[in-house]
């Protein structure tokens, strides 16, 4: 239930604290070295990875065996764990981690040390987790949470769940990067096709995507911009131009690459299970999930890397980042 947002936060995060590569025409790929790369022209052949697709036997060796359904009253901290939001945090935390690290030799010693420090020591799957569930609880609905957590106790919940962990697991970019180029000589079916269309309009994900990427730059703009010379600060109404913006050039990359994630991370589903997938997402309860965990993640984030970003342009001036050719503390300069 929750891949679709997390698969698709690295490009947010990249957006955020580069907003000029999701001008119209980006492309998005990761080469053999299993780098993502970035530019405004499509990938030559020897510049892409191309592992062989997993099998289907595959998503069940690396998904995690689900036990028992469970009965009694649901809790937040139940439908965190059954939605797959805990498992994929961790994962998340360090693709969003990895944006604000520079490469090695870019900076100074004594400049890197501080920027891992500040990143381990704030960016926290534990840290985000927290907020996460507080937001949810400040939202709660106690018949739609237990509507939410009987779906995803159901079988075709904890499958669907399942799939969503594995296809966010290390080295699935390269598998969808794959499936990607093979939709080329081999395009889903028309059914197919409408039903993860459908299942990705009713469930929001593109715009919870773009959430959390304005989200991301909000925060890296106000924490970048109070560290700046008075003249130079940003008034909240720049701000908030300048993440419409990023939004905006955003949109359409957000949503190909969620489509296709979308199409790789279910393409072991019968049509009926997505059928019954939509109708829980179109269903109040999965509405009220939908809406309370958009809210929550987008201010989760918002909160973790606000606080980053403001300690890591105190700790290494905009100046020194901007040398390094670094934009993401540069972005209020």
């Amino acid at each position: 239930m929750t891949e679709r947002v997390w698969a698709l936060l690295l490009v947010g995060a990249a957006v955020a604290v580069t907003p000029d590569s999701c001008a119209a025409g980006v492309y998005r790929w990761v080469d053999p070295r299993g780098t993502v790369i970035y530019a405004d022209r499509p990938p030559q052949p020897h510049e892409v990875a191309t592992p062989v697709p997993a099998p289907e036997r595959e998503i069940a060796a690396i998904a995690p065996q689900a036990g028992p359904a469970r009965t009694g009253p649901a809790t937040i901290d139940e439908l965190l764990e059954l939605s797959g939001v805990k498992a994929q945090l961790p994962g998340m935390t360090s693709r969003i981690a990895g944006e604000f690290r520079p490469r090695r030799g870019q900076m100074s010693p004594k400049d890197q040390a501080a920027i891992d420090r500040i990143v381990g020591q704030i960016l926290r799957h534990e840290t985000i987790y927290a907020l996460v569930r507080d937001e949810v609880r400040r939202r709660l609905d106690r018949a739609k949470l237990e509507a939410t957590v009987a779906w995803l106790r159901s079988p075709v919940g904890r499958k669907i769940t399942a799939l969503e962990i594995a296809a966010s697991e290390t080295g699935a970019e390269q598998k969808v990067g794959a499936y990607a180029a093979s939709l080329r000589t081999n395009p889903p079916l028309g059914r197919r096709l409408e039903l993860v269309q459908r299942l990705e309009w009713v469930s929001g994900s593109t715009d919870v995507s773009l959430d959390i990427l304005a989200a991301i730059t909000r925060s890296t703009a106000k924490a970048t911009s109070a560290v700046s010379p008075p003249d130079r600060r940003l008034r909240p109404g720049q701000i908030e131009r300048q993440v419409e913006e990023v939004k905006a050039r955003a949109s359409d990359a957000i949503a190909r690459e969620g489509l296709v994630t979308m199409l790789f991370t279910y393409r072991s589903l019968e049509d009926e299970e997505i059928e019954q997938y939509v109708r829980f997402e179109a269903s109040d309860a999965g509405r009220w999930y939908n809406a309370a965990m958009r809210k929550a993640v987008a201010a989760a984030i918002g909160r973790v890397v606000e606080r980053m970003t403001l300690e890591l342009v105190r700790a290494v001036p905009p100046s020194r980042w901007a040398r390094a050719a670094l934009p993401a503390p540069a972005m209020a300069q």
